[in-house]
């Protein structure tokens, strides 16, 4: 049960007090902190009371041992911190008066690792008795992709699935109330992009970009056999068996040309403002294709975004983001694609005046209707289709090729929304769009700089806590760097600016 969210103006109220007095007396302690005593200065969690509130309570059960605002607070400086780990987290705050006070606790009342737990638990819609069946089933031994090419993303399992994807979203069928990360996305928004929005940091007229990012799992990948194979001898079968980390699966990493048990995050930066700063998360299994992930991103974070008065103009992304459907979902939220094309080796097929193919025996190829999903024409030999009177008149005795079905080639109208695209290809404001595409890699690489690539999680849950308290870092290390530039402080004059203190008194 809980009554009362604190206010970031009563945080301060009792933080700064203690914060200066420790100070004076023991200024080295405080100054350890630096980094994190900014963070907590600069952190106003008031747009978010709201989401916070609704996990607990009213009127009904125990009262909250600790205020959900302080809960939140002091997980951000955890990762701040480079820590993973709750358990180490709730040791460290029980022994440093510093962070109890910059978290909102007394320093003989810090949280436990179960009430950490508890908190992340409330902030996952997820039913208990679901989630404990997943993890309970059985499932088959899981085994590494084959026939991959080395520097190339491994290929989707499915294919034509985003095709599907954009069909069931283009019916209404969206799967945002389903998500049992949709509460910390939500916070994510409304707090911390919707503040650097109104900090002048990320423009109301955005331009995103997607890229995935591997993340290799602590769990077994061969899973914990729970037949009574061994005992017969046999030590190698493909009998189902318990995998601790229900969500992880066997990847390619083409970056780095290896293959990882685990997890694949794909993010969307904003790549148009003075930082280069995250504004939506999601994971998928390591073998998601990014196309398939990007398609969801884009159903769910539009709207998203859109709740917080930011728009999505351009979109950015690679060659693993080129499919028809995904320009057809874009169209639908007005939004510019920047992709590059995938290519695939060119046939070298000549046309005539009318642009008619021709075949390389060099006699006018047959028409066979459209493909409506990839934007094309298709055109068979004139030997094996077509009237039979034509069919006579083409003197070939030497096929092109074996198959019965024929020869066959594709062209492309002109206004293929594919390569025709509303900025055009290869133009100058193109290639300077594109380029801004490596923001997106950059930002990938700074999860790692707040430990998210050590960390030894299992449950999907975690994973989507620590990616999201890495993001909130991130965008609370733009607050503080716009503070000191536009204040012409340096980070110990900026603290004593927050604390009241004098600096030449400390001189």
């Amino acid at each position: 049960m809980l009554d009362h969210v604190r206010t970031h103006e009563e945080y301060l109220c009792f933080m700064l007090p203690r914060i200066k007095k420790l100070f004076l007396e023991k200024p080295g302690q405080v100054l350890f902190y630096l980094d994190a005593a900014l963070k907590a200065c600069m952190l106003n969690l008031d747009r978010g009371i709201e989401l916070l509130q609704g996990c607990y309570s009213k009127d009904f059960g125990r009262p909250a041992d600790f205020n959900p605002a302080d809960m939140l607070r002091s997980l951000i400086l955890m990762v701040s911190l480079k820590i993973t780990s709750v358990t180490e987290w709730s040791d460290k705050l029980a022994k440093s008066d510093v962070l109890a006070f910059l978290s909102g606790f007394e320093p003989d009342q810090t949280p436990s690792a179960a009430s950490f737990y508890d908190f992340w638990n409330r902030l996952w819609l997820e039913d208990k008795r679901l989630k404990r069946k997943r993890k309970g089933r059985l499932r088959k031994k899981r085994k590494k992709p084959k026939n991959v090419k080395r520097g190339e993303k491994l290929q989707s399992r499915r294919p034509g699935v985003v095709d599907r994807l954009v069909r069931s979203f283009r019916k209404g069928r969206f799967f945002s109330t389903k998500r049992p990360e949709r509460l910390l996305q939500e916070l994510f928004s409304e707090v911390f992009v919707q503040g650097s929005r109104q900090r002048g940091i990320i423009p109301s007229e955005m331009v995103l970009s997607g890229d995935g990012s591997p993340f290799e799992s602590c769990s077994n990948p061969y899973g914990i056999p729970v037949c009574n194979c061994r005992t017969r001898g046999i030590y190698k079968c493909d009998c189902p068996r318990r995998y601790s980390d229900v969500y992880a699966n066997w990847g390619y990493d083409s970056s780095r040309n290896v293959y990882f048990w685990g997890r694949n995050l794909y993010s969307l930066s904003c790549v148009n403002g003075t930082s280069e700063l995250p504004v939506f998360l999601r994971f998928g299994q390591g073998s998601r294709h990014d196309s398939v992930l990007s398609a969801f991103s884009v159903a769910e974070a539009w709207p998203l975004l859109e709740q917080v008065g930011l728009e999505v103009s351009i979109f950015i992304g690679d060659s693993a983001h080129d499919a028809y459907a995904l320009y057809n979902l874009l169209d639908d939220y007005e939004t510019r694609p920047v992709i590059e094309l995938n290519h695939k080796p060119a046939s070298d097929i000549s046309l005539n005046e009318q642009g008619i193919p021709l075949c390389p025996k060099g006699f006018l190829m047959q028409y066979w209707g459209s493909d409506a999903k990839r934007g094309r024409f298709k055109w068979r030999c004139p030997k094996i289709t077509g009237k039979k009177r034509n069919r006579l008149k083409v003197d070939c005795d030497t096929p092109c090729t074996d198959s019965s079905y024929g020869f066959t080639c594709y062209t492309k109208p002109e206004w293929d929304r594919r390569i025709f695209t509303e900025i055009p290809r290869g133009s100058a404001s193109w290639k300077k769009l594109y380029k801004r595409r490596s923001v997106s890699e950059r930002v990938n690489k700074r999860y790692n700089d707040f430990g998210l690539d050590t960390t030894r999680v299992r449950e999907n849950c975690y994973w989507y806590h620590l990616a999201y308290l890495a993001a909130m870092n991130i965008h609370l290390d733009a607050w503080v760097k716009q503070e000191l530039e536009e204040s012409g402080l340096d980070k110990e004059g900026l603290l004593l600016r927050f604390l009241g203190i004098d600096a030449a008194v400390c001189a």
